[in-house]
C-alpha cells in the first residue's frame, strides 16, 4: 500500500478505514510511511521566567483555557509552549521542538508537560528534588500516579485473551481493549510479538494474558530531561514516545506530585487506539532489530 493511501486511511475518521491499514498494508509500508510524514505548522510562545528550569508544554491551542490554567502552574519558570495541531501533529516533534529551543536558554533541566496537568507541587519543591538528582541520570520522573510514572509491561498474548479483550471492551465500553482485540488479529503478518499493556489497567488478568517479555516504568505524560537536540523518536506517532525514551534512558523517580486530566488532548476513544496501533508495529520492529533489549 503506497504512502498516501495509507494518509488518506490514517487520518480519516472511519475506524473501519484505520482498521484496513492493518489487513492490507505490510510492515514494510507502514513503517515507511511513518518515517516519512509530512510535520504539521509548529510554532513558539514563551513566557520569560527563570531558565535554570525550563518548561516545554505542547499544545493545540496557546490561547486555549488549558494552556491559560497550566502556565499559571509553572508560574515563575520560563515556558516554551509549542503550538501545534491538525493531521500531522506529532507530539515527539514538538517536544524536540521545544526542548531544542530551549538551549539558547542553557537550563540545567527542562520539564516537559502536557498541557491537561491540574497540579504540581512548587517551584522551590521541584529545584530541591532535582538537586539530588545522580549527574548520570538522563531522565527524571514525578511521584508514581495514573498517568505517569507508571509500570507497563510487555506480553506476548494469548490468542483466548485477545478474543476476550474484544468481548470485554465491547461489554464494558473500554476502547482500548475493544480495538486491540480487533486489530491483533494481524499481529502475525505485522510482525508484533508483545504488545504494550498498562499494568494497572490489566490487573489480575495479567497472569492469564501472555508471557510477559518485559517491564518497564513510563514517565508518561510529565517528565524532565537534560536539554539536548533531540530527545524522542519522531517516528512514533501521538504515542509510545514517551514509553521508548523511558525504556532507554537511565532514570530517577523524585518525590514531586503531579495530577493531569485523562485524555484531554486526543481524547479516549475508538479512533484513538485504531491509530496507536502503528506504535506497537513501530516498537517490535525495534525490538527486532536489536535496537531495544527486553529484560529477560
Amino acid at each position: 500500500m503506497d504512502e498516501t493511501e495509507i494518509e488518506r486511511r490514517f487520518s480519516s475518521n472511519s475506524l473501519q478505514d484505520i482498521i484496513s491499514i492493518y489487513a492490507e498494508a505490510t510492515k514494510e509500508d507502514i513503517i515507511k510511511w511513518m518515517k516519512n510524514r509530512k510535520s504539521a505548522e509548529i510554532k513558539v510562545h514563551e513566557i520569560e521566567g527563570d531558565t535554570e528550569v525550563v518548561v516545554v508544554i505542547p499544545t493545540a491551542n496557546v490561547r486555549s483555557e488549558l494552556a491559560k490554567k497550566v502556565a499559571k502552574l509553572y508560574e515563575g519558570l520560563h515556558i516554551i509552549f509549542v503550538e501545534s495541531s491538525g493531521q500531522y501533529f506529532n507530539y515527539a516533534r514538538s517536544v524536540n521542538y521545544g526542548v531544542k529551543h530551549s538551549l539558547s536558554l542553557s537550563p540545567k533541566w527542562v520539564v516537559i508537560s502536557n498541557d491537561d496537568v491540574t497540579f504540581v507541587e512548587d517551584v522551590k519543591k521541584l529545584k530541591d528534588e532535582l538537586s539530588t538528582v545522580s549527574s548520570n541520570t538522563e531522565l527524571v520522573m514525578a511521584s508514581r500516579s495514573t498517568y505517569h510514572t507508571y509500570p507497563v509491561v510487555l506480553v506476548k498474548p494469548k490468542d483466548y485473551f485477545i478474543q476476550g479483550m474484544k468481548f470485554v471492551g465491547k461489554m464494558f465500553r473500554l476502547p482500548p481493549a475493544e480495538v486491540y482485540g480487533e486489530v491483533l488479529k494481524y499481529r502475525e503478518r505485522l510482525g508484533v510479538e508483545v504488545v504494550t499493556m498498562i499494568k494497572s489497567m490489566v490487573g489480575p488478568m495479567l497472569k492469564f494474558a501472555g508471557e510477559v517479555k518485559g517491564e518497564f516504568i513510563n514517565a508518561g505524560s510529565f517528565m524532565i530531561v537534560k536539554p539536548k537536540e533531540k530527545i524522542m523518536d519522531e517516528t512514533f506517532i501521538n504515542s509510545h514516545e514517551d514509553l521508548y525514551l523511558s525504556m532507554t534512558s537511565r532514570y530517577e523517580i523524585i518525590d514531586y506530585k503531579v495530577r493531569e486530566m485523562r485524555g484531554a488532548s486526543l481524547g479516549f476513544g475508538k479512533i484513538r487506539f485504531a491509530r496507536t496501533f502503528v506504535n506497537e508495529i513501530y516498537l517490535n520492529y525495534l525490538l527486532k532489530s536489536s535496537m531495544l533489549i527486553l529484560k529477560k
